[in-house]
């Protein structure tokens, strides 16, 4: 909500999807919400990409099979050279690699077609606050194949970072999705506390905000110890 007019500030999407009927059905879903605004359909990578420059959305939703240039590819482009607009990948694939891949693409989210559309919409306003969208079939996907294949290099690399336990967990967490709050309340200690654990690793990382973060966790395999 904008203070000063009353007016409420719309999260401003583009949908880019080549498939008229998944279209269609977004169209018609999305226009229900008033918090919610369409600024452009795109049908190929290229297009996307330009139209991201022009319009500067606030959320991307796009599919992984894309003329031209693919999903991943456009996502890649989109997290390095317009950092304001967070990709929601909406896609017919849910395997293990797909799901894997998109997420170090840089996306956000990853809402498979499957899904009920309530979903796609918690998503939009859950990555427009700034927060990942893993859930359901996608997140025990990604904990299974990602999370959970921590290897003794990672550990390794955890020691030559000089991270504590509690530091290496509370980035795990963050990576799983979890908030400060509920980082405080799994360890039984105050959001106060986790927040400086945060502030530290960042500062022993060499890294300046929670996405940054997110994505070293993402890189180095980083799960609960």
């Amino acid at each position: 909500m904008n203070l000063v007019s009353g007016i409420m500030e719309k999260i401003k999407i583009i949908i880019a999807d080549d498939h008229d009927i998944v279209i269609l059905g977004l169209k018609a879903i999305l226009v229900k919400n008033p918090d919610i605004e369409i600024v452009a359909i795109t049908e190929n990578g290229d297009d996307t990409l330009k139209k991201t420059e022009q319009l500067k959305p606030n959320v991307l939703i796009l599919d992984i099979d894309l003329p031209g240039i693919s999903g991943f590819e456009v996502t890649e482009q989109v997290v390095q050279n317009f950092p304001g607009t967070k990709v929601i990948l909406h896609t017919s694939f849910e395997n293990e690699d797909y799901i894997i891949r998109g997420f170090e693409a840089g996306a956000v989210g990853y809402v498979p077609k499957t899904f009920k559309t309530d979903q796609l919409i918690d998503a939009i306003r859950i990555v427009h606050r700034g927060e990942k969208y893993i859930k359901g079939s996608v997140s025990e996907k990604f904990i299974e194949s990602y999370f959970k294949t921590k290897k003794k290099s990672d550990l390794e690399e955890l020691v030559k970072a000089k991270l504590t336990k509690r530091e290496a967990e509370i980035i795990a967490n963050l990576s799983d999705g979890l908030s400060n709050q509920e980082s405080a309340d799994k360890f039984n200690i105050s959001v106060r506390t986790v927040e400086v654990h945060k502030h530290n690793i960042m500062k022993k990382l060499e890294l300046y905000s929670t996405a940054e973060l997110v994505k070293y966790a993402l890189k180095h395999n980083i799960v609960t110890l």
